[in-house]
């Protein structure tokens, strides 16, 4: 009983931008305590920070300076990037990000005419409980993925008119589209990346977790594999009509594909003489996944295995938290698989700790995890248990998908907004949406104006250090503590690459 009353203290004095994990160091494996990370610290290669000096200047959490790339031409597109440190709640920046432009083509077909399929991908992952996880995928997550789309390399491929080409679907039963091609490699990507984690656990030293968001452009289309609570949304600037509505894209989702169209201009950003006809506005690419959010499906593994729960958890919601004085009274309370609420006579089961505590930021798995999705936490107990939370967790990763050649001649392409957690817990998406088109129009020209749309945001979500050593936003509100870490990218000119390549390939 005393261990239950540390866990719900735990979780009641938790602060709102808390990290993910609540946890003593006992949670975590020591049979490797003493082994080395599989891979060093470093921060993204991009950044092009030279010494380990420079990398523990970009740790200060006094100052907290705000981290970009020394060359912005490095990444594909100038698309802008920026970091900065925690406030002191880890020695190290748990966010970790990486870049990569490569193409597809048959193994070992190294000839000129050989066709190839050329993608960008960017990553972002938030590590907990150590950098290991998030470097680990940083640094291996892309070459899995590549391996996966190159599997199903020929049935990506455009069918050419007039060519014989291979057609591996001739014996399936009922078509695959390039989309569910597309999504099953992210997907098989993710759970690998997570499998890996889980084998390295013996030989190297624990590299906790992280979660995953990740932006393929592939075939003229976006996709963002998400899997985690940090978070993708796309900016775009719509033309108001005649009756001050918006005329807003379908939202993207699983299932559907949004219809963009560009804008006259180079980068498609709206120019200073038209910006009053236009307003910023933020369209969701991708759903936070935390207790609060995967409430029913955690409640229902639960329920079906309740062996998992030791004798501390049960999967129950209840209106109002029991206690022993309510013993024998009836209170409201849900079944793992009800959406309503209806009555029960409490009993002593009724008195365990639910599964799901808190709300909001404060919501915990078992009173220790505050998201859902991701990679590794193989070894994660319960707080003051022996109760492994993996099984209530799953790499498995939400798909959406954004059709970039489908035009409308109201909207331009925008651009997209990658972001951990940090940046979220202040900056909600209109907000970020109205600072990245601030920005914009404040450089409208130059390869730096994303990259200083990035530090503008991550700017907002820091805020400034004031009195007692508490970190306040403009609006002096709280700031984040958290690490911070921003991409964002245009997506007009991968259009361009994708059509000029698509011309050719067709001849």
């Amino acid at each position: 009983m005393f261990n239950r009353l540390k866990a719900v203290l735990a979780n009641a004095v938790a602060s709102e931008y808390a990290p993910h994990l609540i946890s003593d160091f006992d949670d975590k494996n020591k049979s490797n305590k003493n082994a080395d990370p599989k891979f060093p610290y470093s921060r993204p290669a991009f950044l092009n920070l030279q010494t380990m000096e420079e990398v523990k200047v970009s740790a200060d959490h006094h100052v907290r300076p705000i981290i970009v790339p020394r060359d912005v031409t490095i990444i594909p597109f100038n698309a802008g990037y920026a970091e900065c440190v925690n406030a002191g709640k880890s020695q190290w920046n748990e966010d970790q990000a990486s870049v990569h432009r490569r193409v597809l083509r048959r193994p070992g077909d190294m000839s000129e005419d050989s066709p190839v399929l050329p993608y960008v991908y960017f990553g972002m992952f938030d590590g907990h409980a150590g950098t290991g996880a998030a470097l680990a995928a940083a640094n291996q997550l892309h070459h899995i993925l590549h391996e996966k789309l190159i599997d199903v390399f020929d049935e990506l491929l455009p069918q050419v008119p007039g060519q014989n080409q291979m057609d591996q679907f001739t014996f399936l039963t009922k078509p695959v589209s390039h989309d569910a091609l597309i999504i099953g490699a992210l997907e098989a990507a993710f759970w690998e990346m997570d499998e890996l984690l889980a084998e390295d656990r013996d030989r190297y030293q624990n590299a906790g977790g992280c979660t995953a968001v990740v932006a393929l452009l592939l075939l003229g289309k976006l996709y963002v594999s998400n899997a985690g609570d940090s978070r993708a949304v796309l900016c775009q600037a719509i033309k108001k009509t005649s009756s001050d509505t918006l005329q807003t894209s379908n939202i993207p989702n699983n299932t559907s594909n949004s219809n963009i169209s560009e804008d006259a201009s180079k980068d498609n950003i709206v120019n200073d003489e038209d910006k009053a006809d236009y307003v910023p506005v933020a369209i969701p690419m991708s759903h936070d996944f935390t207790p609060e959010t995967e409430r029913q499906r955690i409640r229902a593994i639960a329920a079906l295995q309740p062996c998992l729960l030791g004798d501390e958890f049960t999967w129950r919601e209840y209106v109002k938290r029991p206690a022993p004085r309510d013993l024998g009274r009836r209170i409201l309370y849900k079944e793992a698989f009800m959406t309503g609420w209806t009555y029960r006579t409490l009993t002593q089961q009724d008195l365990k700790i639910p599964i799901i505590t808190g709300e909001g930021k404060r919501s915990r798995v078992m009173g220790t995890i505050g998201v859902t999705r991701g990679f590794g936490d193989h070894d994660l107990k319960a707080l003051n248990t022996k109760i492994l939370i993996k099984p209530f967790l799953t790499p498995q990763p939400e798909v959406m998908i954004l059709d970039l050649t489908k035009q409308d001649e109201e909207q331009e392409l925008g651009v997209l907004i990658m972001g951990t957690d940090g940046l979220w817990d202040v900056t909600d998406n209109d907000t970020a949406a109205k600072i990245v088109y601030r920005s914009l129009k404040q450089f409208p020209g130059g390869k730096h104006r994303y990259t200083s749309a990035a530090q503008e945001l991550v700017a907002h979500s820091r805020g400034k250090l004031v009195e007692h050593r508490s970190w306040k936003t403009v609006e002096n509100k709280p700031a984040t503590i958290d690490d911070i870490s921003v991409f964002v990218i245009p997506l007009a000119p991968y259009k361009t690459e994708y059509l000029e390549w698509k011309e050719k390939y067709m001849k």
